[in-house]
């Protein structure tokens, strides 16, 4: 198996570049600046030996990763929704992708096999978010997949039978960015106006709220707004950064509990 040692960096301008540690110099750049549109999410698998990008022009690519691989040009290239692809999420074997984005026929949240001929590589594609899905996540102990939308509503769905199980409001805006807890006991949900939600996974029960942990306190308006990034490790540490320019650091299950906080990133 190989180990990922790299990280990715994605841009606005559409450019992917791939670096590894303790290096200061590009590995490579699978995507040059100019020709692509605006980077979306992206990730490796957990194997680490896949990656994948998205963007605003609702494709997804993938590539393999190694010390053999061809990061050049990528393996499949997915026309996942037709206005945007908002986010990816590696399912079970990581042969399944499940994506979140806007489409035209309101079918923004989508399961492909990446296994298969593209023409037929879409095996599930669910109604659902209103203006379109902005996140995904998916849960592999509970063989689940949670999504959220643009006008702060939360979704569940059943990988095994291909089913929409829940649906709740959680926001009322838009929300901005998922986690989930290593040990899937919650969840994670943080908002366009900097408000994050700590949810229970079985019952789905509001267990904290953390409100304007990252709101804007200036009058400049800017397209980048609240929540962007949220991550929970295996000591149930809440890492959050946001629009404001700060990255914090909270203990669950104690949560007036600020480990760390770090101002004025950008």
């Amino acid at each position: 198996m190989f180990i990922a040692v790299t990280d990715l960096v994605g841009c606005q301008d559409g450019a992917v570049t791939m670096y590894e540690w303790g290096h200061n110099t590009a590995l490579c750049s699978p995507r040059v600046q100019g020709s692509f549109s605006k980077v979306t999410q992206l990730q490796f698998n957990t194997q680490g030996n896949k990656f994948g990008v998205s963007d605003g022009e609702g494709l997804v690519y993938l590539w393999q990763c190694g010390y053999s691989a061809n990061t050049t040009k990528p393996f499949l290239k997915l026309q996942c929704h037709n206005k945007q692809t908002s986010d990816f999420d590696f399912v079970s074997s990581s042969s399944l992708i499940a994506t979140a984005g806007h489409s035209s026929e309101s079918k923004n949240v989508a399961l492909w096999d990446t296994l298969l001929p593209q023409r037929s590589s879409l095996i599930q594609a669910f109604t659902c978010h209103e203006h379109g899905a902005s996140c995904v996540v998916f849960a592999p102990q509970h063989n689940i997949l949670i999504s959220s939308g643009k006008k702060g509503d939360i979704c569940i769905f059943d990988i095994r039978q291909r089913l929409l199980r829940q649906t709740f409001q959680a926001h009322d805006m838009p929300i901005k960015s998922l986690a989930i807890d290593p040990s899937e006991e919650f969840f994670v949900t943080g908002s366009s106006d900097g408000d994050i939600k700590v949810w229970g996974l079985n019952v789905h029960n509001l267990l904290y709220t953390f409100n304007g942990e990252h709101s804007r306190k200036n009058f400049f308006q800017s397209s980048v707004s609240g929540v962007l990034q949220l991550a929970v490790t295996g000591q149930n540490q809440l890492y959050s950064c946001g629009a404001d320019g700060s990255m914090k650091v909270r203990q669950l299950p104690e949560p007036d509990l600020i480990v760390k906080t770090y101002s004025n990133m950008y």
